[in-house]
């Protein structure tokens, strides 16, 4: 601020004063990327809803193949009905895990060195397969036999649940109206 002396009276001069008597609320101020919905791609938004829906719909309904012999089933069946360790809920995975084997055993048990499960059971079985504990070379045999029959099939489950967060990702991206790169 600057005084100006003038008859003896001291004027004190402020900040200048605005012309402009209309000023603009918030709505009416544009800044410049703060307008998302012009940036949105909408067909890719769809696009990508329907991906993961049609990928959802295929993995609910999909199996996986579990390479195993007669012989390494009837020892996946033997931890699982009389092995296998839980806690509280994880009660129910052993159940339903045993359901699974007693439908792959009425509809023949292992084809062609095959078994195919549900990604849910697989996980679940895997799961419970690596908590188990032993002692000895025979018991880690028999328990790495096993661990990598479902370790390998489990990986398949794995990667297309990985395909469907990264759909999901680039959904998250397009929504707000930038690359998902």
């Amino acid at each position: 601020m600057e005084n100006k002396k003038i008859d003896s009276q001291v004027e004190i001069i402020g900040p200048g004063a605005s012309e402009v008597t209309d000023f603009k609320t918030m709505e009416d101020i544009v800044v410049p990327g703060l307008d998302i919905e012009s940036n949105l791609d909408h067909n890719l938004i769809s696009e990508l809803e329907e991906k993961i829906e049609s990928k959802k719909e295929e993995i609910k309904n999909k199996v996986y193949a579990v390479t195993m012999t007669e012989d390494l089933f009837g020892k996946y069946e033997h931890f699982i009905k009389n092995d296998a360790e839980w806690a509280g809920t994880e009660a129910l995975g052993v159940r339903e895990i045993s359901k699974q084997i007693d439908k792959i055993v009425k509809e023949g048990g292992v084809k062609n060195s095959v078994v195919f499960m549900g990604a849910l059971p697989l996980e679940a079985s895997h799961y419970f397969l690596s908590k188990v504990k032993g002692t000895g070379l025979k018991s880690a045999e028999n328990f790495i036999s096993l661990y990598k029959a479902f370790d390998q099939a489990l990986n398949d489950a794995k990667n297309d649940a990985r395909e469907i967060r990264d759909l999901e990702k680039d959904l998250t991206a397009a929504m707000q109206g930038i690359s998902p790169e």
